[in-house]
């Protein structure tokens, strides 16, 4: 069978790739709905926004997870948002991920979620949400969150060893006991979670010690084993043979879970700052580093900055010319004007910086720098994303090369050439022009190859250059002819003198891979004056010259 791979293009074979993506994750769509049929499905942005399930997915019929505009975490308890943070972090490296979490619509029941990254395909996370089999935490009973209707508010009775002696109807109910008997010689501390044990211990000792008021805030497990936030007030009325201390609770589960919710989100938008491809660099009025991730100090080739600490114990942004040390002087003072006019003018603009370090290639750095503003307008800080773009700087040069330059001899193309004597006419700087044509190279292609054709016009191009002033132009602008582009020459003997040094470059032996030849060129001479008024014509009349050069045999120069 013929190979045909070398016809395919490479947009053909991008456009394959992603129809073939497609279909895969389609087919891994089904194959999980076919394995569990009653799952629920939503789609979520690259930010983590619940977003409307691709439409490409054909998958109408299946129920979707209400929730567009908020976030995954929102849907689920505040216990188990850090597990799905995990999961969300894992599924953008990985493409896949599973986490066990809870509804806060129904947090009876224990599900899992199924994380596909479709991003590439669909411009999605899809994930699917079915229900999960107990857990073997909580197999066996059920999790029944306290009830609108149950009191904030409670007090207990303990003895000089922590246990219950006596509650109050509000007690039993924001527990879950149905009777006082339950409570009863309870010892409160082994309630309480093995985290906060040690801080309700101190606050104990110290309230025994000292016979003053103690408060703590604490997680004591409830009758169905969830977790209760309570902050408590210890008042000690202890005698020296009996007494008690008064434990007056209040409910502060609300707030807690919206604290843990807010540090899930802290959480989450921090991974996902440091998982940007992106280093990002925030600023506040006086350009103190209010933040930057690990991929800001990975492109712009600094060690870690640490934070100093100031006298009050706090810290210290750290410097940003310490962040900004390995770029040169003048990128620098490019970056800070931007960032002067996004702080003064609200500008949002973008500059590219280069960066130079000892025995490394030098990099191309993009900074867009945005203004931070209130409502009001106030302009509070910047913030500067920067992106590492010296392939796409790279191949620009390559571009701009090869748009300027003949890709064989390295000499100015055509187009530049024309274009730069273009320039010197209209400066009236009175140029003049060498037209260059090799004698017999047609034969040395017909009888020794293009290879070694090649070889003579490279080595001809250097001569050429060797023989030119510094401020002059070399140019190719046919297969052996070459244009010269002489700079402020002033007179005609001086043009010719420097035609005679390029004709004497050219002319002798060229050492060859397969040999030796000689070779000589006709040139002619023109030098712009009145009479010209474009650059064609002062390069015909350079070229009718240099068949005149042509026609006499002995390759010496001609003036027009």
């Amino acid at each position: 069978m013929p190979d045909v791979s070398h016809d395919i293009r490479p947009s053909e074979a991008t456009a394959a790739e992603v129809k073939r993506r497609a279909i895969a994750s389609r087919r891994a769509a089904d194959a999980l709905l076919r394995e569990h049929p009653d799952a629920m499905v939503f789609a979520q942005s690259s930010e983590g926004h619940i977003v409307p399930v691709p439409k490409t997915l054909g998958l109408e019929d299946y129920p979707v997870l209400a929730g567009e505009g908020r976030t995954g975490l929102d849907l689920c308890v505040a216990e188990d948002r850090m597990t799905v943070v995990k999961a969300w972090v894992h599924v953008k490296s990985e493409a896949v991920a599973e986490a066990r979490a809870r509804l806060r619509s129904d947090p009876n029941i224990w599900r899992t979620v199924r994380m596909l990254d479709l991003r590439n395909t669909h411009g999605v996370i899809l994930s699917f949400v079915w229900i999960d089999e107990p857990s073997p935490e909580t197999a066996g009973r059920e999790f029944e969150p306290p009830s609108s209707t149950t009191p904030r508010f409670c007090s207990r009775k303990q003895d000089r060893e922590g246990n219950v002696i006596e509650c109050d109807a509000a007690y039993l109910q924001m527990f879950g006991y149905a009777t006082e008997q339950e409570v009863i010689g309870q010892p409160t501390f082994e309630r309480v979670h093995p985290d906060d044990q040690a801080r309700l211990i101190e606050s104990w000792i110290t309230m025994v010690a000292t016979g003053r008021v103690q408060m703590s805030r604490v997680r004591i497990r409830r009758q169905d084993a969830s977790w209760l936030w309570v902050d408590t007030t210890y008042h000690n009325y202890l005698t020296e043979s009996d007494g008690y201390v008064l434990a007056e609770c209040i409910d502060v589960s609300a707030e807690m879970a919206a604290q843990e919710a807010l540090q899930d989100r802290e959480e989450l938008l921090r991974r996902l700052l440091e998982e940007m491809p992106d280093g990002l660099l925030q600023l506040d009025r006086e350009r103190n580093v209010v933040y930057q991730n690990a991929r800001l100090r990975e492109i712009l080739c600094v060690a870690r900055v640490h934070t100093n600490m100031d006298r009050a114990g706090t810290n210290r942004a750290p410097e940003l010319q310490l962040l900004l040390s390995a770029l040169p002087e003048d990128a620098r003072r490019a970056f800070d004007a931007v960032v002067d006019r996004a702080m003064n003018e609200g500008a949002r603009e973008n500059v590219e910086l280069e960066l130079t370090l000892p025995e490394l290639e030098s990099r191309h750095i993009l900074a867009k720098v945005r203004p931070l503003m209130r409502e009001s307008g106030e302009v509070t800080g910047v913030i500067a994303s920067m992106q590492d773009v010296t392939d796409s700087a790279r191949a620009r040069r390559e571009l701009e090369q090869r748009a300027c330059f003949d890709a064989l001899t390295g000499s100015l193309n055509r187009s530049s050439i024309i274009a730069a004597l273009e320039v010197e006419l209209a400066a009236s700087s009175k140029p003049a022009v060498v037209y260059v044509d090799l004698d017999r190279f047609k034969g040395v292609n017909d009888t020794l190859g293009h290879a070694a054709g090649d070889e003579v016009l490279i080595q001809a191009c250097q001569r050429m250059s060797g023989a030119m002033r510094e401020n002059d132009d070399l140019g190719r602008i046919g297969g052996d002819e070459f244009l010269i582009l002489l700079r402020d020459v002033g007179d005609l003997p001086t043009a010719l003198r420097a035609a005679e040094r390029i004709s004497e470059s050219v002319r002798g032996m060229y050492e060859l891979s397969g040999g030796s030849l000689e070779l000589c060129a006709s040139i002619g001479v023109a030098c712009a004056g009145e009479a010209v008024a474009s650059a064609e014509e002062l390069i015909e009349l350079a070229d009718t010259a240099m068949y005149r050069s042509k026609q006499q045999r002995h390759g010496a120069p001609v003036l027009a």
